[in-house]
């Protein structure tokens, strides 16, 4: 398992275990980014959405130990008993992580990362998995490593984004968040946590032949409909693009419209309150804000917006004005 500490950690010797499979790298640390950024926005700090709320483990049994991975990595000591019940990652709309979609290079090997939720990818690779070495460390996107939740490391795809991974040896697949980067090493093409790479039943072998297909933003939709016993609605691909950084940048929508919800609170007079602070920073925003109230919860929202981009660069530019985590929602039925 390779990763990196200042420069890249791993950047030692390249040993192998016997007969164990190689595990590829994986960042711990956000990636050095040379040259300009692929994406224009505005200056702004990152929006930093809130990663889904760790797992809770009541029962623990000792790891089998044995298995591929590199050097000092591995499955560590004990794991939760009921690791081959953990739901899949339940897929959802996060804003991009901006720091991360600049190009980069590692180990004489150049990546250039997606800028959009809505670009697809599908690929046929090995996928890695890595444990303990990594397990309580920073990912790339700036939250914390948990060898037992569904996640995964990507070389290219957005962070955070969602992904299918599916194992071709057994057919099993798993839903995963990609939250970090990596792998480095040539011939892989994904790093899965140990508790996905457990699903797919490739830990013994170190890795495996799998298929990892992105989930878009309407693969997301389709999921949820699916789960609800419904039908997903198509979305529009023909909407015009505009940018956040213009007053008149709130596109009309035909179909499906995306909102940022920027708070929610159970007395009316804060939301009230945080419109407010919307309005005297950012008079655009300020037009399109608005409360939804339901159930006792006071909902603000910022929006409609014609697509996931759209919704993504206005997260980013609402919070170089308002000290709000947006979160994208659809599907919203408003008065």
């Amino acid at each position: 398992m390779l990763a990196w500490v200042g420069t890249f950690r791993g950047i030692q010797a390249v040993l192998f275990l016997p007969l164990l499979g190689v595990v590829a790298a994986c960042s711990s640390v956000p990636l050095d980014q040379p040259g300009p950024p692929t994406v224009q926005v505005s200056k702004a700090p990152v929006v930093k959405p809130q990663p889904p709320e760790p797992v809770k483990h009541e029962n623990w049994e000792p790891a089998p130990q044995g298995g591929g991975y590199y050097l000092d990595d591995g499955p560590g000591d004990l794991r939760p008993a009921n690791l081959d019940e953990l739901p899949s990652a339940q897929p959802q709309l996060e804003p991009i992580a901006i720091r991360n979609t600049r190009p980069y290079t590692v180990m004489g090997q150049s990546f250039t990362p997606q800028t959009s939720l809505e670009e697809p990818y599908q690929q046929k690779g090995r996928a890695s998995w890595y444990g303990k070495k990594f397990h309580g460390a920073k990912t790339a996107n700036g939250e914390i490593y948990d060898m037992h939740q569904m996640t995964a490391a990507h070389p290219t795809l957005p962070l955070p984004s969602y992904a299918k991974v599916t194992n071709l040896s057994n057919g099993k697949s798993v839903i995963v968040r990609v939250n970090d980067r990596g792998p480095f090493l040539r011939g892989r093409i994904i790093d899965l946590s140990y508790a996905a790479a457990f699903q797919l039943d490739y830990i013994k072998h170190g890795s495996a032949e799998v298929m990892v297909e992105k989930m878009t933003p309407d693969a997301i939709a389709q999921y949820h409909a699916e789960r609800n016993g419904g039908r997903a609605v198509a979305r529009s691909a023909s909407v015009e693009q505009v940018s956040m950084a213009k007053p008149s940048a709130l596109a009309p929508v035909s179909r499906t419209p995306l909102y940022l919800q920027i708070g929610a609170f159970g007395n009316k007079s804060n939301a009230e309150a945080l419109v407010g602070r919307v309005v005297s920073s950012h008079e655009s925003f300020g037009k399109a804000s608005q409360i939804l109230s339901e159930s006792g919860i006071h909902r603000v929202l910022v929006g409609p917006f014609a697509n996931i981009d759209q919704a993504n660069e206005a997260a980013i530019e609402l919070s170089a004005f308002v000290e709000v985590q947006p979160v994208i929602k659809q599907d919203l039925i408003l008065p």
